[in-house]
């Protein structure tokens, strides 16, 4: 039965849609987390936003969002920054996405006032994928 309920979500766009907004909530988390610290007027537009999405996920959106906040640490800490970005953008397949994603970026990005050069380099690596 489930396997059947699988085939139907694929027929209905439901995964691809949902790995979409997975991938802008990743981008949007690495974008929080780029600079080095987690700012509160940041992880508030990041929740904000989140909360518009219609998840449609067995994890809950805060686990998701815990859990993805953690990938993009490691990935920083690695240095590993263009190679998230261009993995997650892989899954958003339209442009109105590819757009928000630059969008909700430059609006983390630009929260607290600063860009800093990590921001800049991450944000036109982003527009140059869009």
């Amino acid at each position: 039965m489930k396997f059947e309920q699988l085939l139907n979500h694929f027929d209905m766009g439901i995964c691809v849609e949902q790995l979409q907004k997975e991938s802008l909530l990743d981008i949007a988390l690495l974008f929080v987390s780029i600079d080095g610290k987690i700012e509160t007027e940041e992880m508030n537009i990041v929740r904000d936003w989140a909360k518009t999405l219609h998840w449609n996920s067995a994890i809950s959106l805060q686990d998701y969002m815990d859990d993805a906040l953690g990938k993009c640490l490691v990935a920083i800490k690695q240095e590993q920054t263009e190679s998230y970005i261009q993995h997650r953008l892989s899954h958003i397949v339209d442009k109105p996405m590819r757009e928000l994603a630059v969008s909700i970026a430059h609006k983390i990005s630009e929260a607290n006032g600063e860009v800093c050069d990590s921001e800049k380099r991450a944000l036109a690596m982003l527009e140059n994928e869009i």
